[in-house]
């Protein structure tokens, strides 16, 4: 085992088209323990992401707010009250089980991989979903890193959260669509809420969530580093969005390699490479040349005009023949980028394509951070 080379991959994106926050914050419109029926609350989930997104980008805000831990995804921290109070854990288990999103190729491709390579995943996904996926996938759950979430021991410390709710939702919500979705018109008070309140049970349930996103991905690395023997330059790792930053760049700044699968502006100004793909075997020819990664990129993006359309013109030191085959059968040619060598100009239109297969693959999961 410990002979395999090591693979890091985020879940939702690049193993599953879902966001499985968002699919329950969706549902809490569904619900009537929280009154909330008449709410459009996967435009709320929408909101506390671009929250969660405001945190993380403006320089110094989290040292004002006195929350410096505060790390890229803790959306799953600020939504989790009111998914305790709605959920129970069998029905998030089978929630997860009824749709498990997996991207086309997904499962060809780690069926391939697991024969050299160790594959892990890090997510910020809640276990009952990161289990199920893994578990389909036959990853082994000591292989997942995913943020936990005991959901009936969280229940015994108080549901008393209506009157929270109703201010969250109810009122600033409410002010943040009368001012047509404007984050700027709540901030000061989503900060009020959350960081200035500390004595609701709204707050003391939120804070016993523990997000894996962010640093405590790169920490997982590190952990995954010392468990294989395995240098951090010597490992790949596939993520898409702001909860992979610190992995991502982690990597790149070791010279690992470091994907951003289908991203957006936060994975692809922390990685080397990009990968924009409907279907997860276009990653494939950057395992099969792991070793050669640089001649590799220079040849495939100086021939890719060449058979972008037409597959047969393929080199052949460029894919291996199970590789080609795979890309015929599913009538699919990805497109690969070395980013260390673009310009500013080049990187954008690289994120603008990135960001549209992303929604295409994603669709309303793909508009999120």
């Amino acid at each position: 085992m410990r002979n395999k080379k090591v693979c890091c991959w985020d879940l939702e994106g690049p193993l599953s088209v879902l966001d499985f926050a968002a699919e329950m914050g969706k549902k809490l419109g569904e619900k009537s323990e929280l009154g909330l029926q008449n709410y459009n609350m996967g435009d709320f989930f929408f909101m506390i992401s671009k929250y969660d997104d405001y945190l993380i980008d403006t320089p110094g805000i989290k040292e004002e707010l006195g929350i410096p831990e505060y790390q890229p995804g803790d959306t799953l921290r600020i939504m989790a009250p009111m998914y305790v109070a709605c959920f129970s854990n069998d029905e998030l288990i089978e929630l997860a089980k009824s749709n498990l999103g997996i991207l086309p190729g997904i499962r060809e491709l780690i069926n391939i991989l697991r024969k050299d390579w160790e594959v892990f995943v890090i997510s910020t996904s809640y276990t009952q979903f990161a289990y199920q996926v893994t578990k389909e996938l036959e990853i082994p759950q000591d292989h997942v890193y995913c943020t936990e979430f005991p959901i009936t021991q969280l229940k015994e410390l108080g549901t008393n959260i209506q009157e929270s709710v109703d201010e969250l939702v109810k009122e600033i919500y409410k002010k943040y669509t009368k001012y047509n979705n404007n984050l700027k018109s709540v901030l000061e008070e989503l900060n009020t809420f959350f960081w200035s309140n500390q004595e609701s049970d709204y707050i003391k349930i939120m804070n016993q969530i523990r997000v894996r996103g962010g640093k405590r991905k790169e920490n997982a690395v590190e952990e995954i580093s010392e468990r294989t023997s395995t240098s951090i330059s010597r490992m790949i790792a596939i993520g898409d969005s702001i909860t992979d930053i610190n992995m991502l760049e982690r990597l790149n700044e070791e010279g690992g390699i470091a994907v951003s699968f289908n991203g957006n502006r936060f994975s692809l100004q922390n990685a080397n490479i990009a990968i924009t793909t409907p279907n997860g075997l276009g990653v494939l020819p950057i395992f099969e040349h792991n070793a050669d990664i640089s001649q590799f990129l220079s040849e495939w993006e100086k021939n890719y005009s060449s058979f972008k359309n037409k597959p047969a013109k393929l080199p052949n030191s460029l894919l291996s023949t199970q590789c080609l085959n795979y890309f015929q059968a599913y009538d699919f040619m990805p497109k690969i980028y070395n980013l260390k060598n673009k310009s500013q100009k080049e990187l954008n239109k690289i994120v603008s394509e990135q960001e549209e297969m992303r929604k295409q693959v994603r669709g309303w999961a793909g508009k999120l951070g």
